[in-house]
């Protein structure tokens, strides 16, 4: 190991890396990811199509003719919805069932009744009780911000399986098609431990989705409780920053992470109405908002700046996958969709790409806040249309300043660089074990 990484901090990260890979959770995750990519893919295209090209507050959208009248694409901007929220809007499920079946796999038991069992129980947890709509769910269960409890949950079902009903024998693996009602007996006490814990939690997670419980305290801290000191208030952007990205590599998510969230604050309400005064950005009353800092200089490529990972792999990566899933991500990543980067590489709960997903968007923040500081260049103020690229959000939101264009391009230059040695470190250690993922199969 000496001879392949080269210094103290390389080696201990690796050592760190490497230990974690041998824990059960990291290599269900690793697995489920895998899994899930292909979908997660083709839902993150759809999201540029229904995002970007076809919603009326997209990049493109703002600039076509208002399809209110064309009934054929209205029929395509139809099925393209559909088809989004059945495959990224939706992949939570698919994780739930992955992480079931290679949890009952790992310990022989039925993997398959596992998976199904751990999907129903999702669904079970995330409905809706409403007398007006008969089949609604949570939809953040069910997405990408969803991903860690759907591991999580597939993870648990796995080991209800384990605790609760005997091995698969061997004479039902091999003959599953006429052992079929036997291995349903045999898995049928944890399907119904599991769907009547499912439906315990169900009515927990409504009632506190009713009294509107989750997230409450981050998100009115973000959008109601400003201070007139700018350190201040600079710092609380950070905090919040922090937790969004930190819930982002963990597969769930924070008050920043949908960009329609802050346009309630009243501090970019007062940006904005200034900027509509005395038509200009510069001077704006409040320098330091979500606005100004996280979204337009701390997002390129979506939460942790992956679009910067995505360029480190084409500069130094000479490994096979990394360069295919590259290319099949930086178009996505570019609008800031960046779901398949982090499934993947994959970068979610990868703890070699942890460092730079934290570092590098904040490190572009704090530059910018710096330069607004400095007034080296004016505070985004002006509305964004839905799906624009990384490194314009902050050109366009200042109405064409070209200080802003340039500290963008500083800023993504700085965040490629950050990427760098852990790409290269996690090529180092793919080539060890290949993460480690094919640890173990053997013995499933």
């Amino acid at each position: 190991m000496d001879k392949i990484f080269t210094n103290r901090f390389e080696r201990s990260l690796a050592k760190v890396t490497l230990k974690l890979q041998r824990l059960l959770f990291y290599k269900i995750a690793q697995k489920t990811l895998f899994m899930i990519f292909p979908f997660v893919l083709i839902g993150s295209f759809l999201r540029i199509i229904q995002v970007v090209i076809l919603s009326k507050d997209g990049l493109i959208g703002t600039l076509l003719p208002s399809f209110e009248d064309n009934w054929f694409v209205n029929s395509i901007i139809g099925v393209t919805n559909n088809l989004s929220n059945l495959t990224l809007g939706f992949v939570s499920v698919l994780a739930a069932f992955g992480a079931a079946k290679y949890t009952a796999k790992h310990y022989k038991r039925d993997d398959q009744l596992a998976g199904l069992t751990s999907m129903i129980s999702l669904l079970v947890i995330s409905y809706i009780y409403s007398k007006t709509q008969p089949l609604i769910f949570h939809t953040n269960l069910l997405g990408m911000r969803g991903v860690l409890f759907a591991i999580l949950l597939g993870m648990f079902v796995g080991l209800v399986f384990k605790t609760t009903s005997p091995k698969i024998p061997e004479i039902h693996k091999k003959n599953f098609t006429s052992n079929i009602l036997q291995r349903t007996f045999i898995s049928l006490r944890p399907i119904i431990i599991v769907l009547a814990i499912a439906a315990l939690i169900s009515a927990l997670v409504n009632v506190a989705y009713y009294s509107h419980l989750p997230d409450e305290f981050m998100d009115s801290l973000a959008t109601n409780y400003q201070s007139k000191n700018s350190g201040i208030e600079l710092l609380k952007i950070i905090g919040i920053t922090l937790y969004t990205i930190i819930m982002s590599f963990m597969g769930w998510s924070g008050p920043y992470s949908p960009l329609d969230m802050e346009k309630s604050d009243p501090n970019i309400l007062d940006n904005l109405y200034y900027a509509l005064t005395n038509h200009t950005a510069w001077g704006a009353p409040h320098e330091f908002t979500s606005n100004s800092l996280y979204h337009a200089f701390a997002t390129f490529g979506g939460a942790g700046s992956t679009l910067a990972l995505i360029i480190a792999i084409f500069i130094v990566s000479r490994d096979r996958d990394f360069q295919t899933v590259a290319k099949w991500t930086m178009i996505p990543s570019i609008f800031n969709i960046n779901s398949g980067i982090m499934t993947g590489i994959p970068v979610m709960f990868n703890i070699v790409f942890l460092i730079p997903f934290i570092l590098a968007p904040l490190v572009s923040l704090l530059i910018a806040a710096g330069a607004i500081y400095l007034h080296l260049m004016p505070p985004t103020v002006y509305p964004i249309p839905n799906g624009t690229p990384g490194p314009l959000i902050a050109f366009i939101g200042t109405n064409g300043s070209i200080q802003a264009l340039f500290f963008s391009l500083v800023d993504i230059a700085i965040s490629v660089y950050i990427y760098i040695p852990f790409v290269k470190l996690a090529e180092k250690l793919k080539k060890i074990d290949n993460l480690a993922l094919e640890e173990g199969d053997n013995n499933d």
